[in-house]
């Protein structure tokens, strides 16, 4: 089948956030994501990617794809694509009711759940331990590792629990850009979608995302990380690699998504430590009330 190229295109650049674009091209065109370099734009990344799945014969991949992210945006693209809707189910002159089960009392519950994430130690521990307090106050409960992980708790089963938070305060330092366990959490809610809607900074002065050569610091630093892990495993026999493989992909995977995630943060008005601190944190506590509410 013969397709539209320049309306595959449109549809890439409307239908998927920066985020959900990087993660097509790393779960499902890892050839052309690793062609990828920082100075590209969206649309140069595009394009390459298209190319590609023309010459490979993928492009029915792509779509299918695009349309489990952007179903609603993909169907409004379908026709100037190309795409015939041969799948469509014939009308029926009778409705169908379908019965929707009712949300369950846990399903309530994790509703109403508001997070940290943020890196152990230092000033980022002191604004936490600060930041709980003024909840608490308030009467609201925030759940943090320290607290509610537990002796022997599953790590990554509640970083990744913390990932489909519908409230989550993060508290951005250098130590948790660089920190594994940090940015898999960022990363988790990135790719759970609504980023912005659902994240609460509070950017620490070390952090330094204001300026892209800052910005640059730690794209370059994972790179480090993704060489320096590559260089060490080679020098084992892979019959030993079992978990480190794991490992390099998470790298590759945060390598991937930091840009994104950082220029988002340095756009987000956070508001500076001091002025949170001095209003006892009045205007973050008031914005997650009414994200939960919602």
């Amino acid at each position: 089948m013969t397709y539209n190229s320049a309306a595959i295109r449109k549809l890439l650049q409307s239908a998927l956030s920066d985020e959900d674009f990087n993660m097509l091209c790393y779960d499902y065109f890892r050839p052309v994501y690793d062609q990828f370099s920082t100075g590209m734009s969206r649309l140069q990344k595009t394009q390459r990617l298209i190319e590609y799945c023309e010459r490979q014969g993928q492009l029915d991949t792509l779509l299918a794809e695009v349309e489990k992210i952007n179903p609603s945006q993909y169907q409004q693209s379908a026709a100037s694509i190309g795409v015939t809707n041969s799948n469509a189910a014939t009308p029926s002159s009778s409705p169908v009711i379908t019965h929707q089960p009712s949300a369950s009392t846990a399903d309530i519950q994790a509703d109403k759940e508001i997070f940290v994430s943020y890196a152990w130690g230092g000033e980022s521990e002191d604004v936490v331990n600060q930041l709980d307090k003024a909840f608490q106050d308030g009467g609201i409960t925030i759940i943090r590792d320290k607290r509610d992980l537990g002796y022997r708790g599953r790590i990554t089963e509640f970083m990744e629990r913390i990932g489909r938070g519908k409230v989550v305060i993060v508290v951005i330092s250098k130590k948790y850009l660089e920190s594994e366990n940090c940015m898999f959490e960022l990363v988790q809610i990135a790719k759970n979608n609504q980023f912005y809607d659902r994240i609460f900074p509070i950017v620490l002065d070390d952090a330094d995302i204001y300026k892209p050569i800052q910005r640059l610091k730690y794209v370059k630093y994972w790179e480090e990380q993704i060489a320096e892990l590559d260089e060490g495993m080679k020098s084992v026999n892979s019959a030993n690699l079992q978990g480190f493989r794991e490992a390099i992909d998470q790298y590759t995977e945060i390598r991937a998504m930091i840009a994104d995630l950082t220029n988002t943060l340095k756009d987000m008005n956070t508001l500076t430590v001091d002025m949170h601190r001095e209003a006892d944190f009045e205007q973050l506590i008031e914005a997650v009330k009414q994200k939960i509410a919602e």
